[in-house]
């Protein structure tokens, strides 16, 4: 049953792919500055085309999949013809614990990642490894859609990643997607390993400021975006849910006024928009607000009943003791 989802899934990746054309020896000629830590769960058969991205690259990469909570990731890609080493893990990880894995297996003074529902750019490996070489210790990426003449896509692109788009300037860029000098969990340890979302943002808040990511909008990561209204809608109202935990206990805001604040978030959007996307991009993005407000309402949504069972859990805890 994983051979038609793994051919759809490469029919999405195959114009990246073309579009990289490596060079055929370059992979075992050079030894990596980038470690790509390519995180699964469930062995999904995106992470063929996940992992074909950084194979495409053009430079050498030290490739590693963690998959955790079941499938067979080493069985799928090499029934696909890929040949990468692979960690997997019987029970389900959160994303920490799988990055931090990673970085144990792996060797390269650079570390990176990619999750098994992105794919990488042509360019993406070579810029980081350019910035870090400069001297950068940590460099971000900028999002690229995955179906940019969707409107569903389009709108979900801008209900995650508005701060992401490849046209903002820096000082508007939210800095995620973000590369490590290896040396950097030596000093400041390892990412939590008991955080449903956010770990890299609880890592990053532990780096001075001096060692702020870069940010660096030739590294794109493509995000397969929600291509239909249900999906989208439901899709959302999971990130504001698990978001939710995350914020209530982290900030004194009550649980009405975060979702609030998140619906609000529409009007900065529409204005991110046109400074960070342009042409037909920007003409699908203009068409597409109606459904972002949908999209940031679910989310809304979400994100009040994960904050208030949260809530209602730690007060049960606090009366517990």
């Amino acid at each position: 049953m994983a051979l038609p989802a793994l051919q759809a899934q490469d029919q999405f990746a195959a114009p990246v792919l073309k579009a990289a054309n490596p060079p055929a020896k370059c992979l075992v000629t050079a030894r990596p500055h980038l470690a790509v830590v390519v995180i699964g769960c469930r062995a999904p058969a995106s992470i063929v085309g996940s992992v074909r991205s950084l194979s495409a690259q053009g430079v050498p990469l030290e490739m590693l999949v963690v998959n955790s909570g079941g499938g067979n990731a080493k069985a799928l890609l090499s029934h696909a013809g890929v040949d990468v080493p692979v960690i997997e893990i019987a029970q389900q990880v959160f994303v920490g614990a799988a990055r931090n894995i990673g970085i144990a297996a792996t060797t390269a003074p650079f570390v990176g990642f990619l999750a098994d529902d992105c794919l990488a750019c042509p360019g993406w490996a070579e810029a980081r490894i350019r910035r870090h070489l400069a001297g950068a210790a940590t460099v971000s990426s900028a999002i690229s859609n995955s179906h940019p003449r969707n409107a569903f896509a389009c709108a979900a692109y801008l209900a995650l990643f508005a701060r992401r788009l490849p046209g903002l300037p820096a000082e508007l860029a939210l800095r995620y997607g973000v590369s490590f000098d290896r040396r950097l969990f030596e000093e400041y340890g390892l990412f939590d390993e008991s955080m449903r979302v956010a770990e890299d943002t609880e890592f990053l808040k532990r780096l001075p400021r001096e060692l702020e990511p870069v940010w660096e909008p030739e590294v794109r990561t493509i995000h397969r975006n929600e291509t239909r209204l249900h999906g989208l809608l439901l899709d959302q109202y999971r990130r504001g849910y698990r978001s939710g935990a995350y914020y209530i206990g982290t900030s004194a805001a009550k649980p009405f006024r975060l979702a609030r604040a998140t619906f609000r978030d529409r009007r900065q959007i529409r204005k991110l928009a046109r400074i960070g996307l342009s042409g037909s991009e920007l003409a699908c993005a203009r068409r597409s607000m109606p459904i972002v407000w949908l999209a940031l309402l679910a989310k809304s949504v979400g994100l009040y009943f994960g904050a208030h069972r949260h809530l209602r859990k730690m007060r049960r805890l606090q009366d517990d003791y």
